[in-house]
């Protein structure tokens, strides 16, 4: 496994905590879609 996968997957990681979050009602909608567009851009420059 190469650098950019190890982050990738961090980033994924990431993305299903802020999910759970948003699910369970600890954060708004607006919150999550802007941090979700936060580690998506993220995820880009790893190559996602």
């Amino acid at each position: 496994m190469n650098e950019n996968e190890k982050h990738l997957l961090k980033i994924k990681d990431e993305m299903e905590n802020v999910r759970e979050l948003y699910i369970k009602g600890y954060i708004e909608k607006k919150i999550y879609q802007k941090e979700t567009r936060t580690l998506f851009e993220i995820a880009v420059k790893y190559g996602a």
